[in-house]
């Protein structure tokens, strides 16, 4: 059956070559998903400042139900965990370590205690430790005795560098100053509670003896250690695993739809020459591993020679990643040998599903009955598509009704995308039933349009239901998945943008180039002269709480109450009760939570902080939130900025989910336009016969492309239609989960352009084939095998 094999794929190049090029592809695609995703599992924070410390006890990130919610601020420890750490055997001694961001003259770096410098170590190389509040040792080179503008949480002050310390280690991942204990403590503005505490160790140290001592704080050794020194890059880990992860199912689910469609229908094709085979005596285990040794050979050389462009993709990829803010700096994909090995077994196991599945139905009919029956086809659709489509279906729904119930945008925008793909493998399991549907609705009006070409075109969609939905599924594809991914992102920018341009009427904004402005900000912009009113936004988190039980939720702390040009569309209360322990919700976080104005409501804070906060305030505008230039030389990285320009900025905050989304949205509409063509034509090119007999009966050349340019308008209508229709049922509940309305943003020139590359590569696609077969002489080309 092998030899049998190779000898079929040098006789049928035009199917084989079609079948290659679909698996290489596929290979580029799911080999930079694979790539991508080990990368960002083995990627974790580096021990840098941690490096002497044989262990660190920290606060532990993650909350919820399951313990599987990452919190993206630091939770800090009990400072009286020091003592009690250091009287475990084997601890020389525990050193607390406290950290808050500052700015130092031009350079944005984060301030610790001097005593932490120990867990690095850093050593001095010049000058001498800070022994005064108004002192520093910086932990690169800079010059002894300068004076500089110290800006963090405090009031802006001059500071003096007193020494300067180097590391045994590299710390790359930020600048770092000293400062004396007392004076950091009172930056940090937490007492009693210190960011990690770490542990030198002496003789007999075992790391597991500090449990007991830890309470439930963790004790991080080895490699781990990098999680308590930077839990920022800790929940990016989590983000960038699951933006890969995103972009490695989703290719590999269109790869997989593609590829299987593509070996069904090259098996579909070849009924006849199946039947043949039976008819000389070849057995049905025979036919079928005939087929599953030539889909195993394409498999292997398309996704071999698919391997090496998928690696170039993923370092393109990775270099976006670290650019747009996504990954952390250093991030790289790098030994690919795991992720080709999966490509080229997943290639192999995807052939052979597809196939043999395929191959099952011709391969037992009877040989006397194979002849006859790949010439027409007799049955509209098996009973594996049937139970498939409406498998589809049926998980379809209840993920609409949540997405249009629920009132988180993440959960819409999810949820919305699953449904799209599961409505696109009901309509590629179901596209028959859909094709013979569309033929019986179409004939009367193309018969009265055009009575040749058009009624010729229409009865060969009911005839051959089958041929015609392999050719409109790709579209469908193609259609639904770049309109649902690229419009969602659309819908969710517009939606924020209005939002905040209506809730934003300051004229004027302040904000910070660096780690953020000092709380004395607000008074120094008040007492301006010319400033009416002024607020303080600052950018927070809440845990896992207020009727949601799954990521955290976005916050705003807000200081100065009412005023400032801030207006969220409060329906209920008012911002000006905003301050000590209370709280305004969105509607739908409202809702969710069940709260009222004036009732106490649980809060988790966003370092995993139990409380209870009173509701002040009910707003509807859940996605939003001069003179003063003489004040950014007492602030440093203090900005001053039109309206304009902050909704610009706030803008420029979302570039991440700008670039990613129509990035991936092109990459793949171009696979699937390329799959588009594939399918398309191996179509027309097997179609020589049937066109020649055409024209022996009587049909003359132009009547002949007429039919196939009806043809065409029919497989482009099916599937833009089709695909349309799944894209809505995907966006309408996200629309409507963002604004209360059934309206998603849909840039028309985006749109137009999806549908109108969509369309012209279907047509030359179609026509191109169909005028080189109209070429020959009608004898020849009867006489010639397909």
């Amino acid at each position: 059956m092998l030899r049998l094999a190779l000898l079929t794929a040098r006789t049928r190049p035009g199917s084989f070559a079609g079948a290659l090029l679909a698996f290489a592809m596929s290979a580029v695609l799911v080999m930079a998903g694979g790539m991508l995703l080990e990368a960002a599992l083995r990627t974790h924070p580096p021990v840098e400042r941690y490096a002497a410390a044989a262990a660190v006890v920290a606060g532990d990130q993650k909350t919820g139900h399951d313990h599987d919610v990452d919190l993206t601020e630091r939770v800090r420890v009990d400072a009286s965990l020091t003592s009690r750490l250091e009287s475990v055997p084997g601890v020389r001694a525990a050193i607390a370590d406290v950290g808050v961001p500052a700015v130092l003259g031009p350079r944005t770096t984060e301030a610790h205690n001097w005593s932490s410098a120990q867990l690095a170590p850093y050593t001095l190389t010049a000058g001498r430790a800070p022994r005064r509040s108004d002192e520093i040792v910086t932990g690169y080179p800079s010059k002894l005795g300068a004076r500089l503008l110290l800006a963090s949480t405090g009031r802006p002050r001059r500071v003096t560098v007193v020494g300067i310390a180097r590391p045994r280690r590299p710390v790359r991942s930020r600048s770092v100053i000293f400062l004396t204990d007392t004076a950091a403590a009172r930056l940090a503005g937490h007492p009693g509670r210190v960011d990690a505490i770490g542990i030198l160790a002496s003789r007999g140290f075992d790391a597991s003896r500090l449990s007991a001592a830890a309470r439930s704080a963790l004790v991080l050794t080895g490699d781990s250690r990098g999680k308590a020194e930077s839990p920022e890059l800790q929940a990016g880990r989590t983000r960038l695993i699951a933006v890969a992860a995103s972009f490695a199912g989703l290719g590999a689910f269109v790869a997989l739809f593609v590829v299987a469609s593509l070996m069904s229908l090259g098996v579909q094709q070849r009924e006849q020459e199946i039947g043949l085979l039976r008819a000389i005596a070849a057995t049905p285990t025979q036919v079928r591993r005939m087929i599953a040794w030539e889909a195993t050979i394409v498999a292997v050389l398309g996704a071999a020679a698919g391997i090496r462009p998928g690696m170039r993709l993923a370092h393109v990829l990775a270099r976006g990643l670290v650019k747009h803010g996504i990954a952390p700096r250093g991030f790289a994909v790098g030994d690919a040998r795991l992720a080709a090995a999966g490509v080229l077994a997943g290639s192999v196991a995807v052939a052979l599903l597809a196939v043999l599945s395929a191959s099952r139905r011709a391969a037992r009919t009877a040989p006397t009955r194979a002849l006859t029956e790949a010439a027409v086809e007799t049955r509209l659709i098996g009973p594996g598509r049937l139970i498939g489509g409406l498998v589809a279906i049926a998980a379809a729904v209840p993920l609409f009704a949540v997405s249009a119930a629920t009132t988180t945008p993440a959960t819409a925008a999810a949820t919305s995308e699953l449904d799209a793909i599961f409505l696109v493998i009901a309509a590629g399991c179901l596209g028959p039933l859909v094709a013979k549907l569309a033929a019986r609705l179409f004939r009367p009006l193309f018969g009265a349009i055009s009575p040749v070409g058009g009624f010729l075109a229409s009865a060969n969609l009911g005839a051959a239901s089958r041929r015609f939905s392999s050719a409109s599924t790709p579209l469908v594809l193609t259609v639904a998945m770049s309109c649902t991914l690229l419009f969602s992102t659309t819908t969710l920018d517009h939606a924020v943008t209005a939002q905040r341009h209506a809730g934003l009427s300051a004229n004027l904004a302040l904000s910070s180039s660096g780690p953020g402005l000092p709380p004395s900000t607000l008074n120094a912009v008040r007492s301006t002269h010319g400033v009416d009113s002024a607020v303080a936004l600052t950018p927070t988190t809440l845990g896992p709480s207020l009727g949601v039980s799954g990521d955290p939720i976005p916050a705003a702390i807000v200081a100065g109450g009412a005023g400032g040009g801030l207006d969220v569309g409060v329906t209920a209360g008012s911002l000006a009760g905003l301050h000590g322990d209370t709280i305004a919700l969105g509607r739908n976080r409202a809702n969710a939570a069940h709260a009222h104005v004036g009732e106490r409501v649980p809060v988790t804070l966003g370092d995993g902080t139990k409380t209870n906060a009173t509701v002040v305030a009910i707003y509807t505008r859940t996605l939003a939130f001069a003179a003063l230039r003489s004040l950014a030389s007492r602030f440093p990285g203090l900005r001053v900025r039109t309206h304009a320009s902050l909704a610009s900025a706030d803008e420029a905050d979302r570039e991440t989910n700008r670039w990613l989304g129509p990035l991936f949205v092109g990459i793949i509409f171009a696979f699937t336009s390329i799959a588009v063509v594939n399918t398309l034509v191996m179509i027309a090119l097997r179609r020589g016969r049937e066109l020649a007999l055409l024209r022996l009966t009587g049909a003359t050349n132009r009547q002949v492309r007429s039919m196939a340019r009806w043809e065409a308008a029919l497989i482009v209508a099916i599937g833009l239609g089709v695909g349309l229709a799944i894209a809505a049922t995907a966006l309408l509940p996200l629309s409507h989960s963002l604004t209360g309305g059934l309206q998603p943003y849909i840039p028309l020139n985006q749109l137009a352009a999806i549908l109108g590359v969509s369309t012209l590569v279907a047509v030359i696609a179609l026509a191109v084939p169909t005028r080189l077969a109209l070429r020959k002489r009608p004898i020849t080309a009867l006489a010639s095998a397909e």
